[in-house]
């Protein structure tokens, strides 16, 4: 008897061991294409049955009979894809390609779906940028990245800032291949302490809507971003200026700041007496149609407003740069 018990003891017991010990099941079912949808005659959406991987989205492995895709992105929920073409007509295409999951289970897909001829007036946002603003400790190997919400065209004009302007030069530029990320890389050392970077905002997507935002940061080779933050604001016929920018100047450019489109600016820089100026850009295309006087400023007084007026002589605005 007792040993009838012993041994139903060690069976509960082992059983209970296994069940723990067991490991979960891993997902080897690939996901399945459920819609395709048009979206506008340059996006296509795939919506498929469950998460697909982000990591692993490349133009060239999707294909469209008689376009081009020119690039891949997450979709609106973490099951879709957004696949950027040229210009679609109203006819039939045929869609195939490689997509995976988040475990790595591919889905080869083929599809049909009918072209749409809805043009999209959505403007490109930027949706990161790195560095983070006031990383400390950089001084080489410097990577600056700008993401945005999708792919834009890689062969308009980047109308960018550095200061110093000395550092800009050792910057090399190139696209992702989704041509939804701009980078410049530093493989040296760079000369200086305080660096400010701007993008300015102009560059389209594929349907020619620009960008209208700036992707700022900025960084320093020391261990502290020393200085005074300061805030501003800048106006046109007493409303606020949209976009531009706002430049600190010591017989050179010492920083620079973007003009948000409600008016305000903010940046860290040294202490001391600047020359201040700014130049407004408010046809989003690179170039100044507004400037106004230069000031001397004291950053020590924490805040600053600016009045613009019309640049008789516009200029791009980076040929406002000292």
């Amino acid at each position: 008897m007792r040993g009838s018990v012993a041994l139903a003891l060690l069976v509960v017991v082992t059983s209970n061991c296994a069940k723990k010990m067991l490991p979960p099941s891993p997902d080897r079912f690939p996901p399945r294409l459920v819609e395709v949808d048009a979206r506008s005659r340059v996006q296509v959406e795939l919506i498929f049955d469950e998460d697909i991987d982000p990591a692993r989205f490349q133009p060239e492995s999707i294909s469209i009979s008689g376009l081009r895709v020119r690039g891949v992105s997450a979709g609106r929920q973490r099951s879709s894809v957004l696949v950027w073409t040229e210009p679609q007509r109203s006819e039939n295409y045929l869609l195939r390609g490689v997509i995976w999951d988040a475990a790595g289970n591919p889905c080869r897909f083929r599809a049909g779906f009918r072209g749409s001829n809805r043009i999209d007036t959505i403007p490109p946002q930027v949706v990161a940028v790195q560095p983070v603003p006031e990383s400390k400790g950089m001084f080489r190997s410097v990577r600056i990245a700008v993401r945005f919400s999708e792919p834009v065209d890689t062969t308009a004009p980047v109308n960018y800032l550095i200061v110093p302007r000395v550092a800009e030069t050792l910057f090399v530029k190139s696209w992702e291949p989704s041509w939804q990320e701009f980078r410049l890389v530093c493989r040296e050392s760079l000369p200086g302490t305080d660096f400010y970077f701007l993008l300015l905002p102009g560059i389209p997507d594929l349907e020619n809507n620009p960008c209208r935002m700036s992707a700022w940061t900025t960084w320093t080779a020391e261990t502290v971003f020393a200085g005074v933050r300061i805030r501003g604001r800048a106006f046109f016929n007493g409303q606020p200026v949209r976009s531009g920018v706002v430049f600190f100047n010591r017989e050179e450019t010492r920083a620079l700041a973007p003009i948000l489109a409600d008016g305000s600016f903010a940046v860290r820089l040294r202490a001391g007496i600047y020359s201040v100026f700014a130049a407004g850009d408010t046809d989003y295309n690179g170039r100044a149609e507004l400037i106004s006087p230069e000031v001397r400023f004291n950053a020590e007084g924490e805040s600053l407003e600016l009045t613009l007026l019309p640049e008789s002589l516009p200029r791009m605005i980076n040929e406002y740069r000292r």
